[in-house]
């Protein structure tokens, strides 16, 4: 029995001989080429890890700053508090923790009486609000009790006017809502506005709480 041998004619025909042949000549003529590149990739890849791995240590190290600071402010350590929050803010604004941090801010100085610095705190939570909306009704709220405290009337109402508008199931916060609001368009002589308000709540409500919405509407109308 003998084997057929593939003559030079033959090997040069196979596709597969070919493409190693072609390869092996294409590797050695830009062996350098190919060297700088496999270091480029190298490079790219150890790059893309380190990166990785920052950001998670990053993410790692801001939660461990913002519960710090938000057991402090559970605690009543309002002063401790507002400094971690800063802290965390200032370092990793651009992650969740770091845009709840300014809406707590916020809320320090609310309960400090410091009204300005609080609107502003809240104004800078609610920039970043489109990313990490959990705080944002809260921060709208916190923004028109500043307002009211300030005695600026007018604008506290237009946010309640807004968050009413925003209400869809939370119905414990509608009511919140409504009620400031309601307030707040009284002060600011939106009788009209507050009237809608104070209506819709009338619905809301029963027993002693109803009576007095009732009378307040009374009141109103004149």
């Amino acid at each position: 029995m003998t084997h057929n041998k593939l003559t030079k004619h033959e090997l040069k025909d196979d596709a597969f001989v070919t493409f190693v042949l072609d390869a092996r000549e294409y590797i050695r003529e830009n062996q350098n080429k190919i060297f700088i590149g496999l270091i480029a990739l190298v490079v790219l890849i150890a790059g893309s890890l380190w990166m990785n791995n920052s950001r998670i240590q990053a993410r790692e190290e801001a939660k461990a700053h913002f519960s710090e600071a938000l057991s402090s402010f559970r605690n009543g350590q309002i002063q401790s508090a507002e400094e971690l929050f800063r802290l965390t803010e200032e370092r990793f604004g651009k992650l969740q923790e770091g845009a709840y941090s300014a809406y707590f801010i916020g809320q320090c100085a609310l309960i400090d009486g410091r009204n300005a610095e609080a609107i502003e705190a809240f104004e800078n939570y609610l920039d970043r609000a489109g990313k990490f909306p959990f705080f944002k009704k809260a921060a709208m709220d916190g923004m028109a009790t500043a307002f009211g405290n300030d005695r600026n009337y007018d604008r506290a109402a237009e946010i309640y006017i807004d968050l009413i508008a925003e209400i869809k199931d939370d119905s414990f916060m509608e009511n919140l809502y409504l009620k400031k609001g309601a307030e707040m368009c009284r002060l600011s002589n939106r009788n009209d506005q507050a009237i809608e308000m104070l209506e819709r709540l009338l619905e809301k409500t029963t027993g002693v709480e109803r009576r007095d919405i009732q009378i307040e509407l009374d009141i109103l109308r004149g």
